[in-house]
């Protein structure tokens, strides 16, 4: 496989960027109605926060790291 240009990295980038600030928050507003008691359930809407939690915090740490594979691949060249 070749190695990418620039430009092509730099779309790249962009589009990794807008899809990051298109799905940042995508957990957000559930865990929000958690935090405000819109769910209810006991044990179960505790593990589901959590799992909402697990999953933000996971996206969250994919996004970063794909921009930075980019930028570090842009710094390279």
């Amino acid at each position: 496989m070749s190695k990418p240009s620039p430009l092509q990295l730099q779309f790249l980038l962009g589009r990794i960027q807008m899809l990051s600030d298109q799905y940042w928050h995508l957990f957000t507003a559930s865990r929000r109605a958690m935090d405000d008691h819109a769910w209810v359930g006991g044990g179960a809407s505790r593990a589901f926060a959590r799992k909402l939690d697990q999953s933000d915090a996971a996206l969250h740490a994919e996004l970063r790291k794909a921009l930075q594979l980019v930028r570090d691949e842009l710094n390279r060249g």
